[in-house]
């Protein structure tokens, strides 16, 4: 299994907000200047891997719950609603109540 794919297992499972680097580097018992270049010779980095995380999480949680934005907002790692629209919409092309309205990506 390559590093960047412990990095990913673990993010399925670790609070977004507010983790970096050195708490992945000590979910996968890296240092954090070992881990960024075992990434960087995979080809990736963290901030890509936080990324797709978030975006992945935000993905599931607006396809399965309720939640207003301002609730999914922290708990994919983002500082609140506007935070949330202005990156699901770089990730999807559409807003998240876009998203949920068309069927939670199911378009």
């Amino acid at each position: 299994m390559t590093r960047a794919e412990q990095v990913r297992q673990w993010l399925e499972q670790a609070p977004l907000d507010g983790t970096g680097l050195a708490d992945a580097g000590r979910g996968v018992h890296l240092s954090p200047r070992t881990l960024r270049r075992s990434l960087q010779e995979e080809g990736t980095s963290w901030r890509a891997l936080l990324d797709a995380a978030r975006h992945r999480r935000a993905r599931r949680l607006l396809e399965t719950t309720d939640l207003p934005l301002d609730r999914v907002a922290p708990l994919v790692g983002l500082s609140g609603a506007t935070a949330l629209v202005r990156a699901f919409t770089r990730w999807e092309g559409i807003t998240p109540g876009a998203y949920r309205a068309r069927g939670a990506g199911s378009g």
